[in-house]
């Protein structure tokens, strides 16, 4: 694309919404929110999975019982691609370790769901949090006005990206 324009590297207010997310600034705000973010994420989460003894699949799990707490072993296996049989020796292996407590799922008692166990997890947790302070560092540039702007947009696009998430656990996997 030889046409293509840098990403802007400075905060820019636009006579209209057309202005700022025209063209290249939004297919650029998409592949970094959608792919490079990932990629990086990714790439770190090997680190942290290692330095806190765990495999990968261990790590994500974990990743998604904070998150979408309760779930259920069945949601934890579609969203890990497991087998129900690979799925039980990883939550038996992080319940044995301590991260995981299996309970009563809170509005139907003859399911079971998983929890974090938050003592266990502190340290995994403020692993996790490390490279927050390149994204503080980063915020401090800009004003109050423009930081609010930058977590409504956050906000919508995770609730949308959320939303979306949840709605394909709800299906069945084929």
């Amino acid at each position: 694309m030889p046409d293509k324009q840098p990403l802007t590297t400075t905060w820019t207010q636009a006579e209209a919404k057309d202005d700022v997310l025209s063209g290249h600034m939004q297919s650029d705000i998409v592949r970094m929110m959608l792919r490079q973010f990932d990629v990086y994420i990714e790439a770190n989460k090997h680190q942290l999975a290692r330095t806190a003894g765990l495999s990968l699949n261990e790590y994500k799990a974990l990743e998604f019982v904070l998150e979408l707490k309760p779930l259920s072993p069945g949601k934890l296996a579609q969203l890990l691609n497991l087998s129900p049989s690979g799925t039980h020796a990883l939550i038996t292996r992080l319940e044995s370790a301590g991260y995981l407590l299996r309970k009563p799922h809170p509005r139907d008692g003859r399911m079971t769901s998983l929890y974090p166990n938050h003592e266990r997890c502190k340290r995994l947790i403020a692993s996790m949090d490390e490279p927050a302070h390149y994204i503080i560092d980063a915020t401090a540039h800009y004003n109050a006005s423009q930081l609010s702007a930058l977590y409504d947009f956050l906000l919508k696009s995770l609730g949308h990206l959320r939303e979306d998430a949840l709605h394909r656990l709800k299906r069945k996997p084929t």
